[in-house]
């Protein structure tokens, strides 16, 4: 992150992230379907392994809990 001329952008995204994932948790929905990770333009292929694991990782959790509750 220190690296980054948009460093005070991903400060406030980690905030709002981090404010997000607490309303996510009063809601029932598990910590782990939500993640923020910091990739720069020039990591195309580290783009493509967070997202498959990402995506590995909420399919492995299953439908969401919002979604059975409607």
């Amino acid at each position: 992150m220190g690296d980054c001329h948009y460093l005070d952008g991903n400060v406030k995204a980690e905030r709002m992230f981090n404010m997000t994932k607490d309303l996510a948790a009063t809601l029932g929905i598990a910590p782990q379907r939500m993640r923020l990770e910091w990739v720069s333009s020039s990591e195309g292929v580290r783009f493509a392994q967070v997202v498959r694991d990402f995506t590995k990782q909420v399919e492995q959790l299953g439908p969401s809990p919002l979604r059975e509750a409607a």
